[in-house]
């Protein structure tokens, strides 16, 4: 098992026996920096000025923007503490996008993730509007299956609710084994499926913001356990 907390300058990682030199994050399409939110020490993370012009022009979103710790994982556990905002310099669709990034390749363009769209939390007052209120936790794969590719193929199966609110700190946790993967919030499982696009792959792990949004990250943790029970639903 390998435990690694994320605290303060450049996450520092407390080193553990499983892992002598842990090493410090990449910014991939990213900026991050050591800050407090709600009075906890965090890793901040926002898209580069670069990245947020790319995006208001027409790039899209789902893209590789993470802080990306090289810590080899493919089936096992992740966890960590997020809190995620609109920061104002996005598009219109800005939505407090913040996850997950896994299965990650060596040059940062194949990966998978799960993130949530804090604003339409049902945590929020007042609560989101419909459709928004029943899509806030998302699975994409990139290149080629971004959120509109999973609503085309099977709507309300790649993404669901989630009690999330804008600001608001909320443990996700991901199991993924194969190609299974369960997401929980807060210990609630809210995302359940068994088909992902690149099951197996070994790589590192990514703090992913989207569009127009500002996360903090704390207290990450994988577990590299292939043997990890899948919740029945």
């Amino acid at each position: 098992m390998l435990k690694l907390p994320v605290t303060l300058a450049l996450a520092f990682l407390v080193q553990t026996a499983a892992l002598a030199d842990p090493p410090s994050p990449e910014a991939i399409g990213v900026i991050f920096e050591p800050a407090e939110h709600q009075g906890r020490s965090a890793l901040r993370v926002e898209l580069s000025d670069e990245e947020q012009a790319a995006q208001l022009a027409g790039a899209g979103g789902n893209r590789p923007t993470f802080a990306l710790f090289d810590f080899p994982f493919a089936n096992g556990v992740i966890e960590v503490d997020v809190a995620a905002e609109i920061n104002g310099r996005g598009g219109r669709d800005a939505r407090g996008f913040a996850g997950i990034a896994f299965h990650v390749s060596a040059d940062g363009e194949q990966f998978e993730a799960v993130y949530l769209r804090m604003a339409n939390g049902t945590a929020n007052d007042p609560l989101p509007p419909s459709p928004r209120n029943a899509r806030a936790v998302q699975y994409v794969a990139h290149p080629g299956f971004h959120f509109a590719d999973s609503r085309a193929l099977r709507p309300d199966h790649y993404e669901q609710p989630a009690n999330v609110a804008l600001g608001t700190w909320h443990r996700l946790r991901l199991h993924i084994r194969g190609s299974a993967l369960q997401a929980f919030v807060d210990d609630a499982l809210v995302l359940s499926i068994d088909d992902l696009r690149q099951p197996d792959v070994t790589g590192p792990i990514g703090l992913w913001v989207g569009d127009g949004s500002r996360a903090h990250f704390a207290n990450l943790t994988i577990s590299d356990e292939a043997a990890l029970p899948i919740v029945n639903e």
